[in-house]
């Protein structure tokens, strides 16, 4: 009864375990692991060695991004989620949300002041396209003279 009782348990627990680790990722992770941990990827992007895998979340436009986690190599990096079903271990580049309440608040308080921006200094002593093209004369039609 008592080997019972403990199995049935056991039964139970599991599969809660396995629902809370199911969308949490963590630093180190592969990209086979955050697929099997958050399934495929509404896209995926890659750029010199980062993949960027976002994935849909429920709060869209409100939220102004698709859930994200990049890797690097085959090593996840970061990861910023929006979606209350998804969580990251490490820490995140992203900050945290704030309400609309306190973001009219800050913006209320502190007038933003205009920032003026300097043109930067010319990259390229030589332009890439010649602004004026020397002309070279054309060559003397064969049987006439040049003068």
């Amino acid at each position: 009864m008592r080997h019972s009782l403990a199995f049935a348990l056991l039964l139970i627990a599991a599969p809660l375990a396995a629902q809370q680790k199911a969308g949490t990722i963590a630093p180190g992770m592969t990209k086979a692991q955050v697929v099997t941990a958050l399934g495929e990827p509404a896209t995926a992007r890659t750029v010199s060695d980062f993949t960027y895998l976002f994935y849909l979340n429920s709060c869209g436009k409100r939220c102004g991004m698709n859930d994200l986690v990049v890797l690097h190599g085959d090593s996840v990096v970061d990861a910023i989620f929006r979606s209350p079903n998804r969580h990251y271990n490490g820490k995140s580049s992203s900050p945290a949300p704030i309400s609309p309440e306190v973001a009219r608040k800050q913006s209320s308080s502190t007038p933003a002041k205009p920032v003026r921006m300097k043109p930067a200094p010319a990259n390229d002593t030589r332009p890439s396209i010649p602004l004026n093209t020397p002309v070279k004369p054309a060559p003397p039609k064969p049987g006439t003279k040049s003068l």
